[in-house]
C-alpha cells in the first residue's frame, strides 16, 4: 500500500451498530451484512479497518470464513488493509482459574485463525479482563496490590506466550492494549515477549493506564506501537468521544507521529458518524498530515 499521509481507519459495526438489527424487539437479521458495512466505511473515506473479534459470537454468521475469503477478495481490489480486535467480552486471561485462562487462550486462538488470510497488520488485545479492574478498584495496601498485578501479569504473559505458540503468528503481530491496568506493570512482559502496543489514547487520558501524558507516552514507546486507538477523552473516565472535544492534544500528536513516519493505522474507536466528524477536525486543525 502506497500511503502519502497517516493511515486512518475505523472499526465497522461497533457496538452501537447493534441496536439497529433490532425492529419491534425482534432481531433483523436480513440487516446483517458485514461486507456492505465496511463497503460504507471505506465509501466515506477510510482505508483501513478493524475487525471486532466479539462480533463472531455476539453475531454468529456475521464473520465466517467464507466472509473472510470474501474480504481478502475486496482487500486485492481496493488497496486497503485490516487489523482484528481480539475479542474482550468476558474474557480473562489473567483469571486465576486454570480453566478460564485456557478458555480465553482458545476463544483468542480460534479468532487468530479465522482470520489469518486477511493477513492484519495485527491483532490487538486486552492482557487482562474485569477481574483485574475489580481488584484495582478494592483500594487494597499498595504491597498487596503490588502482589496481586505479579500474579495477574504473569498468568496474562502466560496466555500470550501459549498463543504465539499455537497459531505460529510472529510476536510482534500481537499488540497488547493499554486498558484500566497499569501499563508500567504490563511493558516488562511485551519487552520480554517482543510484542507490540495499541495505543488507546482515551484510555491513557481517561486514567486508566498510568499518570504519563499522551505526547510523553508516544515517544517513550513509539518503536513497539503498531496501532493507535484514536479518539478523546479526560480524566477521570472519560473516552471513546470524538476528536476536538476533550483533551487529547491532536495537532501535536498527528504532527509528532506524521514526523516520527509513522506507518500504522490510526482506528477510530467511534461511531461511523463520530468518525467522519473526527475527520472533519483533522481536516480543519491538520491538513499537514492526510
Amino acid at each position: 500500500m502506497i500511503k502519502v499521509g497517516l493511515l486512518f481507519g475505523t472499526r465497522p459495526f461497533e457496538f452501537t451498530d447493534f441496536f439497529f438489527l433490532f425492529q419491534d424487539g425482534k432481531l433483523d437479521f436480513s440487516k446483517l451484512n458485514f461486507i456492505e458495512v465496511v463497503k460504507r466505511h471505506m465509501d466515506a473515506g477510510f482505508k483501513h479497518f478493524e475487525i471486532n473479534g466479539d462480533l463472531i459470537h455476539v453475531l454468529p454468521g456475521i464473520i465466517t470464513p467464507e466472509i473472510i475469503d470474501a474480504l481478502v477478495e475486496f482487500k486485492k481490489r481496493n488497496d486497503i488493509s485490516f487489523s482484528v480486535h481480539l475479542p474482550l467480552w468476558a474474557i480473562e486471561p489473567a483469571a486465576f482459574a486454570g480453566q478460564i485462562r485456557k478458555a480465553s487462550l482458545e476463544v483468542f486462538g480460534e479468532c487468530i485463525e479465522l482470520t489469518k488470510p486477511l493477513d492484519p497488520i495485527c491483532w490487538v488485545v486486552h492482557p487482562t479482563g474485569a477481574l483485574t479492574v475489580e481488584f484495582i478498584n478494592m483500594n487494597l495496601p499498595e504491597f498487596a496490590q503490588g502482589l496481586m498485578m505479579q500474579q495477574f501479569t504473569g498468568h496474562a504473559a502466560e496466555v500470550i506466550q501459549q498463543l504465539i505458540e499455537k497459531t505460529g503468528i510472529p510476536s510482534q503481530k500481537i499488540a497488547v492494549e493499554n486498558i484500566e491496568y497499569p501499563f508500567d506493570v504490563m511493558y516488562p512482559i511485551i519487552e520480554k515477549l517482543n510484542l507490540s502496543i495499541c495505543f488507546d489514547t482515551g484510555h491513557l487520558l481517561a486514567g486508566f493506564s498510568g499518570k504519563m501524558g499522551v505526547l510523553e507516552f508516544t515517544d517513550r514507546y513509539f518503536d513497539r506501537i503498531i496501532e493507535l486507538h484514536l479518539h478523546d477523552g479526560a480524566f477521570p473516565r472519560i473516552d471513546h468521544k470524538p476528536l476536538g472535544q476533550h483533551d487529547l492534544p491532536v495537532r501535536e500528536l498527528l504532527l509528532k507521529l506524521k514526523e516520527k513516519k509513522f506507518q500504522g493505522p490510526l482506528v477510530y474507536e467511534l461511531s461511523l458518524e463520530e468518525a467522519i466528524q473526527s475527520m472533519d477536525y483533522v481536516k480543519k486543525n491538520v491538513p499537514e498530515v492526510l
